[in-house]
């Protein structure tokens, strides 16, 4: 997509996994740029973290964006490859984290950009 983007605020999200799984999806609701999201972790956990495109089009079009296994890690960096930046609006993103060892919190943010034309 090509045109002016105007930075959105922090989309974040934090979970105590000892409480339960991370499960988050945004609500931004018009385009959008994904320049990256950031994960932070109050102990070193594995886990593993899903990031899915939640299609406006419906479940049959969502798309993982990465899976990453994270082993004795506090934080965590996804970038995506240029091609799965764009999101069309009504496209939201859907953030997972298993709590299968966590005792520990996880949080995070997601650093975006509104496309206009």
């Amino acid at each position: 997509m090509r045109g002016t983007d105007w930075l959105i605020p922090d989309v974040t999200f934090s979970q105590d996994l000892s409480a339960g799984a991370l499960s988050f999806t945004t609500s931004i609701g018009r385009q959008f740029k994904i320049g990256k999201i950031i994960f932070k972790v109050s102990a070193a956990i594995t886990e593993k973290i899903t990031i899915t495109l939640d299609s406006v089009n419906g479940s049959a079009y969502d798309v993982i964006l990465r899976e990453k296994t994270l082993v004795g890690q506090k934080d965590y960096v996804f970038v995506p490859d240029e091609i799965d930046a764009d999101f069309q609006s009504g496209d939201e993103i859907k953030i997972q984290c298993t709590n299968a060892n966590g005792t520990a919190t996880i949080s995070g943010a997601v650093k975006a950009r509104e496309l206009l034309h």
